[in-house]
């Protein structure tokens, strides 16, 4: 979907997506456009979030994690928990318990 940069990741397709998005909201929050100003800009900015929502999939689709069980390692799926942190994801060094 996009220009990769040569690694195979979309990441800076990701960010220029975003970066257009929040820009239009702010240009549509000024209120110095028309209705059909806003209208077209509402438009692509939702365009551009579906699209960056769908580099998120594919991105999350990709990541795995390193866990160790029975004195091994292993690679898992990464398991999204819906509120930013994933399964694994524990920034208190503890497993979460």
């Amino acid at each position: 979907m996009g220009e990769s940069d040569g690694d195979g990741s979309n990441a800076p397709d990701f960010e220029k997506l975003l970066r257009e998005a929040e820009e239009l909201a702010e240009r549509m929050e000024d209120g110095g456009l028309s209705l059909a100003q806003s209208l077209v800009a509402y438009e692509k900015g939702m365009r551009n979030l579906r699209s960056c929502a769908e580099l998120l999939r594919e991105a999350e689709a990709r990541v795995k994690i390193l866990t160790e069980k029975g004195g091994g390692f292993r690679l898992e799926d990464f398991a999204w928990d819906g509120d930013g942190a994933g399964e694994g994801s524990r920034e208190d060094g503890d497993g979460g318990r």
